[in-house]
């Protein structure tokens, strides 16, 4: 038999597996905590947004915790929702000592679509043309960078469009001859940095109604800048973006508490920029919290019945099947307790829950999906349709 683990434990159309990847699982967030967080901050991204705002935060917790799933989702949230905002995803880098702050400010010029950077620069062009927007020189009070914005971004070559994002972004060595052969070699300095972003900005404003959204994950990647004068340039431009109000800067971070942020998050000036209010703790979920969590989870990417109504707008419409096959029925011997824990028999459930929040991995989503993923495996391994305790207590035991 050629098994895989989407008809050996009866999954959905969509699901192919148990552990929840960001990107390809970013429509689904499971636990009501959670959706909870993110439908507070979800609320103060279009509450700043009615007033062209960007919102500010910086979320922190646990390692492991799910921030990065939390990120994605909110991403497609925004999408799904219509928000006025056009959110950019950033993964931070493995930043050195004397990293340059140019090695973030390029990829968030960067990760714009230039398809959409050059629309929205043509169309914003038109308007300047008509006298229906202000030229960008009077925004960004920078003849190169406007410049570049105008005659780079608003190229019909594909090719000159990327190469302006480059030169924007801070890249060294970006050859702009054919734009203008007087322009500055490179842009190092943190008000260089905030002209262009309040440069994308106004374009984005005026053109879409949306105002620039930049999610950043891993954050935490700021403390490794410990030198003195890097780690100066990174503070000074970090507040001069934080400081523009048409910019939205969201940064996800790995703290166990507030105090463990990295040094820059916990200046005065930036916190006074990003709000106090606005540094939100992601706490290890509970017990009880793990399984709602996991009996949500199984429930929308199982075949066993109605898909929990937080995830109905959101599968594949072949999921909404309430269908329970007739061989799954035979597997739990018709029994509602042992349906509703499968792929577990409802003593490993309790015993795997046990296993997941005590130590020094307990309550980690990360890890809980790792385990649970491991035990699925061993089970097929075995030729058990269901996940029993014996199989519980040999994955707790290896190398955890």
């Amino acid at each position: 038999m050629n098994k895989s683990m989407e008809s050996w434990f009866f999954m959905r159309p969509g699901f192919d597996t148990f552990r929840l990847e960001p990107e390809k699982h970013c429509r689904f967030l499971f636990g009501k905590r959670d959706r909870a967080q993110r439908d507070f901050v979800l609320g103060e991204i279009e509450g700043a947004s009615y007033s062209n705002d960007g919102h500010k935060a910086a979320i922190y917790g646990d390692y492991g915790r799910g921030k990065t799933h939390q990120c994605h989702n909110i991403v497609f949230e925004i999408q799904r929702r219509g928000l006025k905002v056009e959110p950019v995803y950033i993964k931070c880098s493995a930043y050195e000592s004397k990293e340059p702050f140019r090695s973030l400010f390029r990829e968030m010029v960067g990760r714009h679509s230039s398809a959409e950077l050059n629309r929205v620069a043509t169309e914003y062009a038109r308007l300047v043309a008509r006298k229906e927007a202000a030229p960008l020189v009077e925004i960004v009070s920078s003849e190169d960078i406007a410049l570049v914005m105008t005659k780079a971004l608003g190229a019909i070559e594909q090719d000159a469009v990327r190469t302006g994002m480059r030169w924007l972004g801070g890249e060294p060595k970006v050859s702009m001859d054919l734009i203008s052969k007087s322009l500055t070699p490179q842009l190092t300095d943190s008000l260089e940095f905030g002209a262009v972003m309040r440069g994308l900005a106004q374009m984005h404003v005026t053109v879409d109604g949306k105002v620039p959204l930049y999610l950043i994950d891993e954050a935490e990647r700021f403390e490794n800048v410990t030198h003195t004068d890097t780690y100066a340039k990174w503070l000074a431009s970090l507040r001069e973006l934080t400081e523009i109000l048409r910019v939205g800067l969201i940064f996800f971070v790995g703290a166990k508490t507030r105090n463990a942020l990295p040094t820059i998050f916990l200046q005065e000036e930036i916190q006074r920029r990003i709000g106090t209010a606005n540094y939100i703790e992601f706490n290890n979920p509970s017990r009880d919290e793990l399984e709602e969590f996991l009996i949500e989870q199984f429930q929308t990417s199982i075949r066993k019945g109605e898909v929990p109504e937080p995830h109905r707008d959101v599968v594949e419409p072949a999921a909404l099947d309430p269908m329970v096959p007739e061989e799954l029925r035979t597997i739990t011997g018709n029994d509602s307790q042992r349906l509703r824990t499968f792929p577990f028999e409802p003593e490993a459930f309790a015993e795997f829950l046990d296993q997941v929040t005590i130590g020094e991995l307990a309550s980690k989503p990360s890890e809980v999906q790792i385990r649970l993923q491991k035990a699925a495996q061993r089970a097929m391994r075995s030729d058990a349709r269901t996940i029993g305790s014996k199989i519980v207590t040999a994955i707790g035991s290896e190398g955890f």
